[in-house]
Formats: structure tokens, C-alpha cells, sequence
């Protein structure tokens, strides 16, 4: 039942209209396929078009061919389209909204700009169904936008105390309305406890919320690094990195220190044709991050591991974190600036 209210909520927050036509190449086996694409369609009596898979190359191909209105996309696949080359035909497309998460800030206006479209970006789990947006009208990039009314959502810390404004912490939710999100983890009693403690479900993502009550994702907490008593975002490693021009994608993880804690490194996957030495890639985070994120690790990789639903299998790339592929900042010699 909630993912039917979910998908009510999608089609209003995402001006759905009868006429469109809801394009996804996700797995329909997932939540994300069946509650920001397909519900929404049938809701709404629309159209529901069916990619096979994720190609960055046919991507638009595809949209085009089915008259496609309305896309979704997860993870890093927007980044990636964006860092396929300029083609005249960008703007020939009927799309009016690409809704998905997450949205570099830096990338929100050139990708609405480059395709002519509005971006609506939001957060949610299999667990609760979609639980925040961004407004098609004001957006703030960066944020994942507000909690619906249907839906309290804090920041709170490992006491379960709220945190100020700009604090990071844990996001955790709880539904107004009955039926609008999960009852439990299936044959899982105590998972299901340690999730809704306190009466608030733990999401297992680390948040913060500005002044004005936007809301920004931060990163997975098992993804989080800790170097030398810093807390260290994957997800803003990666950020960085991907803004490289011959960057396709990375992961960031975290490698045990001989000193305790975490190192950082980065698995990079190149644009085609192009090359990238470590050193230039240091050169590149030491101007746009804080030194201590810089990774220390580098490993040029052909691919990443994934989901069918386009996710990094991060705990795939910790099995073998060191190699003889791993390029190390230390015994290269290379020193930071600080």
C-alpha cells in the first residue's frame, strides 16, 4: 500500500500529466522502477516506456524513440550522460522533468540548460518511498529539497538528539499518515527494532539541514572514511573527482592506516581516449578539497562493480584494496600543499 501512496505523491510533486510518457531503463524488480516510474504511470494513466538497460550511449536515443516526457535516474547516471559529448540533438527531446538523485550542485543548471528540462531531485528508501523534494519551481542545488507534509524528518546524532542547522548527522523519518511506509524487515524482528528506535526509523544516511530547512545528503554512514580524526564524505571525494575532464566516474572508500582509522582511496574509471596520471589527479583534488581528503591511494580501474540499479558495490572494491594496480601518494614521494 505504500508504495502506492509513494507513487500518488511522485505524480504531484513531478507534475504528472495523462499525456506523458515515463521513460526508465531501471530493473522493474526494484523500487525505484515500480514507484517513480511505473506506479506513477498507472496512477496517472499514462504511458510507461521500458529501457533494456543503462547505455549512456543510447540513453537519449531511447527517450527520444519513445516520445519519452518524463525520466528517472539513480546514483551516477546523470553524471555520466552529462560526460558523454556534446551532441546538436541534446535539446531534441520532449522531456519536461528528470527526476533522481543525487545532483552535483555544480551540475544542476548546465544539465537543465544543456537538455532543456527541469531537474527535481529527491530522497528516499525502499524502506519509505520517496520522503523529500526539491520544488520544480525554486530549486536549491545541492539539497534534496523538504519533507513532504506526509512525513516528519530530522537530523540527529548518536544520542538521538536533533543537531543544529549545519550540523551533520544521522536522517531518520517517521510517516503522518498509516500505511505510507514499511511495517518491518521480513523475518527480521531485531533489525527491524534497531531501525525504528526511539519511534524513528534510521535511514543509515548522514544529512544536515541549512537554515532555511533545506536538506543535503552527506553520505552512507557505512560508506563514511575516518582519516587521523576527520570525518571524510565518499561522496564529496567523488564529487570532486568526477569534475575532472577525463573523469567517467569514481568510488572513494576507506582503506585501514597502519596509523589507525582510514586512508582514503579513489578508484577511477577514465573517459575514453583519455589518459590521467595520479599526480595530475592529486594536483586536481589539492585546489578543490580540504588536504586531508585528499586520497592518498589512486587505482585506474576499467570499470566499477554494480547493481542492476547502477549502485557501486563498494564492499567488492574493500575485498582487495591494495594491489599491484594501487598507486600510493606516501611511497611515490608526493607531498600535499597545505
Amino acid at each position: 500500500n505504500y508504495m502506492i501512496l509513494a507513487g500518488a505523491d511522485n505524480y504531484l510533486v513531478r507534475d504528472g500529466r495523462e499525456t506523458d510518457v515515463f521513460y526508465t531503463c531501471l530493473p522493474l524488480f526494484h523500487g525505484n522502477a515500480q514507484g517513480l516510474s511505473t506506479i506513477p504511470a498507472l496512477l496517472g494513466g499514462c504511458t510507461l516506456a521500458l529501457g533494456e538497460r543503462f547505455s549512456p550511449v543510447t540513453f537519449w536515443d531511447e527517450a527520444r524513440a519513445y516520445g519519452a516526457t518524463q525520466i528517472n535516474f539513480i546514483g551516477a547516471m546523470l553524471a555520466i550522460l552529462f560526460k558523454q559529448a556534446p551532441d546538436p540533438k541534446d535539446r531534441d527531446n520532449l522531456v519536461r522533468v528528470a527526476m533522481g538523485a543525487p545532483v552535483p550542485a555544480a551540475l544542476f543548471k548546465p544539465a537543465e540548460e544543456r537538455w532543456g528540462l527541469k531537474l527535481l531531485e529527491g530522497f528516499g528508501l525502499t524502506e519509505t518511498g520517496m520522503i523529500a523534494y526539491q520544488s520544480l519551481e525554486n530549486p536549491v542545488p545541492g539539497s534534496f529539497g523538504r519533507a513532504l507534509p506526509q512525513y516528519e524528518v530530522q537530523i540527529f546524532d548518536d544520542n538521538d538528539e536533533e543537531v543544529p542547522p549545519g550540523a551533520i548527522g544521522e536522517i531518520v523519518m517517521r510517516p503522518n499518515r498509516p500505511h505510507s511506509m514499511m511495517e518491518g524487515y521480513y523475518r527480521m524482528p531485531e533489525k527491524t527494532l534497531e531501525a525504528f528506535r526511539n519511534l524513528w526509523f534510521h535511514t543509515g544516511d548522514y544529512g544536515k539541514r541549512d537554515a532555511n530547512g533545506n536538506l543535503y545528503f552527506v553520505d552512507r554512514k557505512k560508506d563514511a572514511i575516518r582519516r587521523r580524526g576527520e570525518n571524510i564524505s565518499s561522496f564529496e571525494v567523488e564529487k570532486v573527482v568526477n569534475g575532472h575532464p577525463a573523469v567517467a566516474e569514481s568510488a572513494a572508500i576507506g582503506v585501514p592506516s597502519e596509523l589507525g582509522e582510514d586512508e582514503v582511496k579513489i578508484c577511477v574509471v577514465l573517459r575514453p581516449g583519455q589518459s590521467l596520471s595520479p599526480e595530475e589527479l592529486m594536483a586536481w583534488c589539492e585546489e578543490r578539497m580540504a588536504y586531508f581528503m585528499v586520497p592518498r591511494y589512486v587505482e585506474l580501474v576499467e570499470g566499477l562493480p554494480k547493481t542492476p540499479t547502477e549502485r557501486v558495490e563498494k564492499y567488492k572494491l574493500r575485498q582487495s584494496p591494495l594491489n599491484d594496480r594501487t598507486w600510493d601518494r606516501e611511497k611515490a614521494g608526493y607531498k600535499l600543499k597545505r
